[in-house]
């Protein structure tokens, strides 16, 4: 068996620690492949394992830069059937504001990049974190080509997210092996049970889930503003920070300047927010962190959140109003302009960021998102949910899957039906079977202790054999 890893931050310690479990308990002669995207990262691996191929993707865009053209990205766009292919480029966070020509050549260097290593090499699995770059889409494109299977593991959704995963195999984050047809199937006692469990413990309390309970803090003058531009002038003399072929670090340094940009930015615009209403109708939507690949990739129609929004308030029946609020992750990091935008639809309320989400989707007429999370906790509370997005929850009773918001909410609301309690219960058990133990979050540093990568390693050798034996 060979593996190709993504070797970015953080995954280059926490894939390293999967091969070496992977070898210690399974079998020793497993190949690994790591993808790097510069030095730094690539003696990172050299230090930290043996026996293993580093591909590096900086040096080979750099050797080969010139030969890149237009006319490459025409045939791969055939290829490997991604028409059109901007559709693949514009979920890339790092390459949305560079120059054209630019991006054509890092896109079909990427296309040769992983030719290469795929057709020369026998791979048997590509091992990422879900699609969330223009890297990790072009492997994925590659891999189906020449029979390199792509594999993630994902945070489970809710409050099992820090014990449990699933497994994703294509680009939206789906769950593998969720099954479609969860009415018809029959769980035993102690499913439902713990199943049953879990939702009261939701019910009867305000419970985030626990990659959502960051400390929530206003951006203030703290350590980080001040050694801002200290970091940032450092980063102007960072060869990595200004090597263009290596794109996702290249001027990665002006990010150093973000705790001022969002201080100011959060002082500027705070003045737009307003308290809740409770006694009056609204439809609550919780605004996504941008960017990231739950609007970019999974909601790529309503990426720009604005073109969303006025879906939804030229919508609105007159007795309704839209609840806008932000996400409190890294406050002020969203354009000013956006606010003031807002500002223009009278039925818009743009809610103050600190209001209990929890008490919103309860006393809302309905809960619409792209992809987010308060969609599945509305669920839960058996509230309408309008989701316009690829959400791995999109099968849950009382989810209302919409492309195309404008002009349909009042008669979906109308045909909509509250599930009854035990219809929750019966997803949540569906869910729970086709879920593995283990916390797959890889930015979390705790997760590397042997015992978690021990129940993260025991699922993944055992779905890897099961998709090898398919193949048979």
């Amino acid at each position: 068996m060979n593996i190709c890893f993504l070797a970015r931050p953080s995954f280059d310690k926490y894939s390293v620690a999967i091969l070496k479990n992977l070898r210690e308990k399974y079998d020793s002669g497993i190949g690994g492949f790591f993808i790097t995207s510069n030095v730094s990262e690539s003696q990172y691996i050299k230090e930290n394992i043996d026996g293993i191929t580093i591909c590096e993707t900086s040096v080979f865009l750099k050797k080969n830069w010139n030969k890149f053209s237009k006319n490459h990205l025409v045939e791969f766009e055939k290829k490997y059937d991604c028409s059109p292919v901007w559709k693949y480029i514009y979920t890339d966070r790092f390459l949305v504001n560079r120059d054209y020509n630019y991006v054509v050549k890092v896109t079909v260097g990427l296309f040769f990049f992983f030719e290469e290593i795929f057709n020369n090499n026998k791979i048997d699995f590509y091992y990422s974190e879900t699609i969330a770059t223009l890297q990790c889409f072009i492997a994925y494109l590659v891999g189906k080509k020449y029979g390199v299977k792509y594999i993630a593991q994902m945070c489970a959704r809710g409050s099992l997210d820090s014990t449990y995963h699933y497994f994703v195999k294509e680009e939206y984050q789906y769950n593998s092996k969720f099954n479609i047809n969860y009415k018809d199937i029959k769980y035993s006692k102690e499913e439902w049970c713990f199943a049953d469990s879990i939702l009261k413990e939701f019910e009867e309390k305000d419970c985030p889930p626990p990659a959502m309970q960051m400390v929530r803090t206003k951006p203030k003058i703290d350590k980080q503003f001040l050694l801002a531009p200290i970091k940032y002038l450092k980063g102007r003399l960072d060869k990595e920070l200004n090597d263009p072929y290596s794109y996702m670090y290249y001027k990665g340094y002006k990010d150093s300047l973000n705790p001022i940009v969002f201080y100011l930015h959060y002082h500027k615009c705070k003045k737009y927010y307003k308290e809740a209403d409770f006694n009056e109708k609204y439809v609550y939507f919780p605004l996504h962190y941008q960017p990231e690949a739950s609007t970019c990739v999974c909601a790529q129609k309503y990426e720009k959140q604005l073109y969303f929004i006025d879906s939804w308030a030229k919508s609105l029946p007159a007795d309704t109003v839209f609840y806008v609020k932000e996400h409190y992750t890294l406050l002020g990091h969203r354009d000013p302009h956006f606010y003031v935008d807002l500002q223009k639809y009278p039925n818009i309320k743009l809610i103050n960021p600190w209001e209990s989400s929890r008490k919103l989707i309860e006393k809302s007429v309905a809960v619409t998102t792209l992809t987010g999370t308060a969609g599945l906790e509305a669920m839960l509370l058996r509230k309408p949910v309008f989701i316009c997005g690829n959400a791995v929850y999109e099968n849950a009773p009382g989810v209302i899957k919409q492309d195309d918001i404008f002009g349909n909410y009042v008669d979906k609301l109308i045909e909509w039906k509250q599930p009854v309690r035990d219809e929750i219960v019966e997803y949540l058990c569906a869910c729970i079977r086709s879920y593995s133990k283990g916390n797959a979050y890889a930015q979390n540093f705790y997760n590397l202790i042997d015992s978690n990568i021990d129940d993260i390693c025991n699922s993944l050798y055992s779905e890897m054999c099961s998709e090898l034996e398919k193949g048979i």
